[in-house]
């Protein structure tokens, strides 16, 4: 989870799609970085290209974005679920 938020408060602009299962991290140099849930896994991929696990053993993920925060919960296999934020913004103490 640590390479996700290091991703996105790296970023210039951060988005979800895909009601909250897809966040996208846009780098300074326009690549958009992906971390998407495939299979039982969140992996990561960039521009579309790729396909690096991040973290294994979920069934869902959901981001969204509020006030220069990412919000983020997973699911477990386990049903367990886990939550996190970070800030993405500079503003924010997040780049």
């Amino acid at each position: 989870m640590e390479q996700m938020m290091n991703e996105c408060k790296q970023s210039h602009a951060v988005k979800t799609s895909e009601h909250g299962s897809v966040l996208i991290c846009t780098n300074l140099s326009g690549q958009d970085i992906r971390f998407e849930t495939y299979h039982s896994m969140i992996r990561k991929r960039v521009d579309g290209k790729g396909h690096v696990p991040i973290l294994d053993h979920i069934t869902a993920m959901r981001a969204d974005i509020e006030n220069g925060v990412v919000l983020l919960n997973i699911k477990s296999e386990n049903e367990k679920m886990y939550q996190t934020a970070f800030p993405v913004y500079p503003y924010l103490g997040g780049g």
